[in-house]
């Protein structure tokens, strides 16, 4: 199988990191903790921010050590604080 290209929105914090989208590839097979590994390659100072995102698909959140299925397209959510 070939390598998938994942496009990633990017939410709050992360913008500073890689703008408001940006895309990885990854293996067949690869667990949405691959993209976040990929991420940390592209920006090394984004890695405490990337360490605590949460990761959402179809407006669902995702575990990190879930397989990435037919999906094209995730969302990244930092943590945030306020009231």
């Amino acid at each position: 199988m070939d390598k998938r290209t994942i496009k990633i929105v990017c939410f709050a914090g992360l913008r500073k990191y890689f703008g408001g989208e940006t895309t990885v590839v990854v293996e067949p097979g690869a667990t949405y903790s691959a993209v976040i590994d990929e991420l940390k390659l592209v920006n090394p100072e984004a890695n405490d921010v990337l360490a605590s995102c949460r990761i959402a698909v179809n407006e669902e959140f995702v575990q990190p050590d879930e397989k990435i299925e037919a999906v094209d397209t995730l969302f990244l959510i930092p943590p945030s604080s306020g009231g």
